[in-house]
C-alpha cells in the first residue's frame, strides 16, 4: 500500500508522491496553528469587551473614551481577519493537491494490484472488489481518517502547553478524561473490524454472484426463480449486519453519553473561577474564553478519535483486506517480468469487446 506509491513506479510519481505528503502534513499543521492563533485572539477580544463594558457603564457621557474603546474593538477584529484570511487561500489549493495526491495513490495500487495479478491462478476471495472498491475506501480513509489523526496530533501538540501554563490541573483533567473515553471507545466498538470484514466478504460474494447470474445465469443452480439461488447469501448478509448493527448501536449509545457529558465539562471547572474568593485565582471573561477553548481543543484533540470510531474502524478493515490481498498476489510467482504499459489518448479507432468500432473523443 505504500511501497508502490513512494518507492516503485516512475520517479516523476515518486517525486509527486512525497511533494503530496509534504502538503498533506504542512495542512494539517496549519490547520493546528490556526486553532491556537483563533484561540489566542480569543483572549484579548473578550478583555477588551469586559474592559469596554466596565468603562462604559461609568462614564456614558465621555466621548473621546468611548471612541477609543470602540477603536480597539476595532482593531482586534482587523487582527482576526488577518489571522484567518490565509486560509481562503491555503485550504483551496491544499485541498486540490490533496485531493489529486490521493487519487494517485489509488491508482498506483490499482496498477501494481493488476500488475502482479495472474489471472491463471484461482484469484483470492473477492479480489475484484479489492482492486476496485476497498482501493477507493483506502484513497477515502486517508481523506478522512488520517487527516482527522494528524490534525488531532498536531493541535494536541500545540495546546498541551498553553493549556499547562493557563492551568495545569485542568490539562491533567483534560487528557485524562480524553483518553479515558477513547480506552472505553475500543472496548465497545472491538468486535467492529472483524464484523466489517466479514461484512465485506459477503457483500462481494453475493456482488459475485449477481454478475454471474446477469453474465451466464446456466452456472447457477436455479429450481425455481433467481431467489432461490441467492437464499444462502441473504440469510448471511442479514445475520452480519444485524450483528454489525447491535455493535453499532452499543458504540453509539456510548459516544451520545460521553458528548454530552464533554460539552459542559469545562465550564463546570472553570467558571467558577470567575467569582473565585482568592484574587489570585480570579479569571477575566476573556482568559475565561482562552482557558475552555483551549480545554476544548486538548480534549477533542483526543476524544476526535472517540467520535470518529465508527470510519476508523471501516477504514482498518480496509486496510486488512487489501493487506491480505497483497500477501496473495506478492507472495504468487509472477508471470514473466510485465512493463506497465503508457497508456495514451488516441483519436484512432479501437475494437471493442462486443465488437463494435468506436472512436475517442
Amino acid at each position: 500500500m505504500y511501497h508502490a506509491f513512494f518507492c516503485d513506479g516512475p520517479r516523476l510519481r515518486r517525486v509527486e508522491a512525497w511533494v503530496g505528503l509534504a502538503v498533506f502534513l504542512g495542512h494539517q499543521v496549519f490547520r493546528a496553528w490556526l486553532k491556537w492563533a483563533i484561540n489566542d485572539w480569543y483572549g484579548r477580544f473578550y478583555d477588551v469587551l469586559q474592559v469596554s463594558v466596565e468603562r462604559s457603564s461609568g462614564a456614558t457621557e465621555d466621548s473621546d473614551r468611548l471612541a477609543d474603546m470602540r477603536s480597539q474593538v476595532w482593531d482586534q477584529l482587523i487582527d482576526f481577519a488577518v489571522i484567518v484570511s490565509p486560509a481562503v487561500l491555503v485550504h483551496p489549493v491544499a485541498g486540490l493537491i490533496r485531493n489529486w495526491w490521493v487519487f494517485v495513490w489509488r491508482r498506483s495500487l490499482m496498477e501494481a494490484y493488476l500488475l502482479r495479478w495472474d489471472v491463471n491462478i484461482p484469484p483470492i476471495e473477492g479480489a475484484s472488489q479489492r482492486v476496485h472498491e476497498d482501493s477507493q475506501r483506502f484513497a477515502a480513509g486517508i481523506q478522512s481518517c488520517v487527516a482527522i489523526v494528524l490534525e488531532s496530533v498536531f493541535t494536541l501538540a500545540i495546546f498541551c502547553p498553553v493549556l499547562y501554563d493557563l492551568d495545569p490541573q485542568l490539562m491533567a483533567v483534560a487528557v485524562s478524561t480524553a483518553l479515558g473515553g477513547l480506552l472505553v471507545s475500543v472496548a465497545v466498538g472491538y468486535k467492529l473490524v472483524s464484523l466489517e470484514v466479514d461484512n465485506q466478504r459477503s457483500e462481494a460474494e453475493l456482488r459475485k454472484r449477481l454478475v454471474v447470474l446477469e453474465v451466464d445465469p446456466g452456472s447457477l443452480e436455479m429450481p425455481g426463480t433467481p431467489l432461490t439461488a441467492f437464499v444462502g447469501n441473504l440469510k448471511s448478509l442479514s445475520a452480519n449486519y444485524w450483528s454489525l448493527y447491535i455493535n453499532f448501536a452499543a458504540l453509539a449509545t456510548w459516544l451520545a453519553t460521553f458528548d454530552q457529558f464533554c460539552i459542559i465539562l469545562p465550564y463546570l471547572l472553570t467558571a467558577p473561577r470567575l467569582f473565585a474568593a482568592d484574587p489570585a485565582r480570579v479569571l477575566s471573561l476573556g482568559a475565561l474564553m482562552k482557558v475552555t477553548n483551549s480545554f476544548g481543543k486538548v480534549f477533542d484533540s483526543l476524544n476526535i478519535v472517540s467520535e470518529n470510531y465508527l470510519s476508523l474502524n471501516e477504514w482498518r478493515s480496509v486496510l486488512r483486506r487489501l493487506a491480505e490481498f497483497e500477501r496473495e498476489v506478492y507472495n504468487r510467482s509472477p508471470p514473466a517480468a510485465r512493463i506497465l504499459p503508457e497508456m495514451e489518448l488516441s483519436d484512432a479507432p479501437v475494437q471493442s469487446a462486443q465488437g463494435v468500432r468506436v472512436t475517442s473523443v
